[in-house]
């Protein structure tokens, strides 16, 4: 289940304007100057600026996302986010993205900024073939993004609101294993396609949790899932999937 609305340009400068202070941000920037030399620009231009709540089991996560890009090859989203409505919960976190295209493919270096004491990574690639399939994918996620123009964070605690919302199960865009009670237990023996990369990644998520037989919060299925929406190409819903799946077990 999925609610949420686009932040308006106060409320992303007002995000921007406290990255300088985070450990976490100047650890990102550091580490990927290592890679690729830049200079951050709070005026970069703004691909994707949401605020949501999504269900995972009993859980409601409301999050705010942004996401930049600063230039040709370089590319930082921010995220953060609340439970249940409890803001002494709040947490964040960066992901940066340098890009490299070479003819035959797009290599990716992905840096994971959850902690104040260290930033880690990862390497992904892709035909152009798929970044293109990603990009007509994306169009039909943004136009079906449940928008309500009265969103505040922590409409899906509200009873009412959660029985009236008008998007449930599988997050839009035509996902078939990617959102609260979508795919299931079917995904380990399914012969069923997917939507896009992601779709994949939540397919193989749903399948580890039916292996373990486990209750709703598994670690293990959950970072997987998480590392393996970095490792695809973006998508509209990945800030979604990782609002609800990234560094979010204690």
């Amino acid at each position: 289940m999925l609610v949420g609305n686009y932040l308006n340009n106060e409320e992303v400068k007002t995000l921007i304007s406290t990255f300088s202070e985070k450990t976490k941000f100047r650890n990102l920037i550091q580490e990927m100057n290592n890679s690729e030399k830049f200079e951050f620009d709070e005026n970069s231009e703004v691909i994707q600026a949401i605020k949501f709540d999504v269900l995972k089991g009993e859980d409601v996560y409301s999050a705010k996302v942004v996401y930049l890009k600063i230039n040709e090859n370089v590319k930082i989203r921010y995220t953060i986010r609340h439970l249940n409505g409890d803001e002494s919960t709040t947490n964040d976190f960066f992901i940066g993205e340098i890009f490299k295209v070479e003819e035959d493919e797009i290599k990716v270096t992905h840096f994971r900024s959850y902690h104040d004491e260290y930033v880690s990574s990862l390497i992904s690639s892709h035909t152009h073939e798929v970044a293109a399939l990603a990009i007509e994918s994306n169009k039909l996620q943004e136009e079906q993004f449940p928008i309500d123009e009265n969103y505040v964070p922590g409409m899906l605690l509200n009873e009412e609101v959660k029985t009236a919302a008008w998007y449930s199960g599988c997050m839009p865009g035509g996902y078939m294993w990617c959102g609260e009670g979508c795919g299931g237990s079917s995904a380990c023996k399914s012969t069923a396609g997917a939507v896009n990369s992601l779709d994949f990644c939540c397919k193989s998520h749903d399948c580890c949790y039916h292996t373990y037989g486990v209750s709703y919060k598994n670690c293990l299925c959950d970072s997987n899932l998480c590392d393996c929406s970095q490792r695809v190409p973006w998508q509209f819903s990945t800030p979604i999937v990782q609002a609800a799946m990234c560094s979010s077990c204690k």
